[in-house]
C-alpha cells in the first residue's frame, strides 16, 4: 500500500480511524481479560459485559468498514458517510456513558478522574464528526469532512 493510498483513506479522518481501532482493541482486550469489563459501574449495570464487548467489536469494525466504503457507491448510493455518521452517534452514546460513570465515581470518591475531560471531549468529537460528515457528504467526491 502506497502513501497515496493511505492518505486517500486516512486524510481528514484520523479521529474516526483512531476511535474505531481503539473500540476493536478494547473489545479484544475484554475478550482476553473478561474481568476488565466486570464491575464497570453504570455502563455495565444495564448492559451485560458480553453485550458491551460485542457492541464495541461490531461498532469498531463498522466504523472502519464505513471509512473504507467512503467514496464507494453501493445500491446507487454512497453509504460511507451514512455509516460513519451512524457509528459516530452510537459511539458518542457509549462515550457519554463513560462520562456519566466517571461523574458517578467523582461523587462517591470526592474527586474527579483525570479521564473525565478526555471521555467528554471524545463524546463531543464524535457528535461533531457525525454532523460534519453528513453536512459535507456531497461537497467532495469522497464525502470527506
Amino acid at each position: 500500500m502506497t502513501l497515496r493510498a493511505v492518505n486517500y483513506y486516512a486524510e481528514g479522518r484520523a479521529f474516526e480511524w483512531c476511535m474505531g481501532i481503539a473500540m476493536m482493541a478494547a473489545a479484544i482486550e475484554c475478550i482476553i481479560w473478561p474481568q476488565v469489563v466486570e464491575g464497570g459501574g453504570l455502563l455495565t449495570a444495564y448492559v451485560s459485559p458480553s453485550a458491551l464487548i460485542a457492541t464495541l467489536l461490531v461498532l469498531g469494525w463498522s466504523r472502519c468498514a464505513g471509512l473504507m466504503l467512503n467514496g464507494q457507491t453501493m445500491f446507487r448510493s454512497k453509504l460511507g458517510p451514512y455509516a460513519r455518521a451512524i457509528c459516530g452517534v452510537l459511539s458518542a452514546i457509549i462515550w457519554a456513558q463513560f462520562v456519566v460513570s466517571l461523574i458517578e465515581q467523582w461523587v462517591d470518591r470526592g474527586y474527579p478522574s483525570p479521564g473525565l475531560p478526555f471521555w467528554f471531549m471524545f463524546t463531543i468529537g464524535e457528535i461533531y464528526t457525525a454532523y460534519t460528515t453528513l453536512k459535507n457528504r456531497n461537497k467532495h467526491g469522497r464525502g470527506i469532512c
